[in-house]
């Protein structure tokens, strides 16, 4: 790889596409639609503890409420979907262990004889679950809901150091390509 430039970091984007076999329903987890309230705090607290460097970069210089904000603002300029898709996952005893968000994205080019192209927004496990590969189930969630929505290509990605969630895209089947260089900010 080439040298990494100033304010920037390693991203691996990941793809599904249909033929891929969708990941089965966990029997471990349970999932639900996703209160704001609740989501709200989830993010915050994801956000806090991420291993994604914008992550850090953005708790660090924007705080909790100016991430929120900032993450938010890209939804209406890029993105569509369903509130329902928006799902929180409840373990075994009924404990919230994390959430996902997967979207639609917006232009008209990413779309494929009338079929959208979609993505996993945002996803994570709440800090005291992880380790528990919670990170593939809650991926499996988002590839079954946008494949249920027709998409022709879900579109992902991770900070490359992120290695719990570069194995949960492997194990998941998705096919992974070549890391590329991102702006912090």
């Amino acid at each position: 790889m080439e040298e990494l430039k100033p304010g920037h970091y390693w991203k691996t984007p990941f793809i599904w596409e249909p033929g891929i076999p969708v990941p089965p329903s966990p029997a471990h987890l349970r999932f639900e639609p996703a209160p704001d309230a609740w989501l709200r705090s989830a993010i915050t607290n994801v956000v806090a503890a991420s291993m994604d460097p914008s992550d850090h970069w953005a708790s660090r210089e924007l705080g909790p409420e100016g991430t929120l904000r900032e993450l938010f603002a890209l939804l209406p300029q890029h993105f569509t979907f369903q509130p329902d898709w928006w799902r929180l996952a409840r373990d075994a005893e009924e404990r919230a262990v994390g959430f996902v968000l997967p979207a639609l994205f917006s232009d008209p080019r990413t779309q494929r004889d009338g079929r959208p192209e979609g993505t996993v927004f945002y996803m994570g496990v709440l800090p005291g679950f992880r380790g528990h590969h919670y990170g593939e189930a809650l991926l499996g969630e988002s590839t079954r809901i946008l494949s249920a929505a027709g998409c022709w290509r879900i579109l992902c990605d991770t900070g490359t150091d992120n290695a719990p969630m570069v194995a949960a895209f492997r194990r998941a089947g998705y096919l992974e390509w070549e890391p590329w260089q991102r702006p912090l900010a």
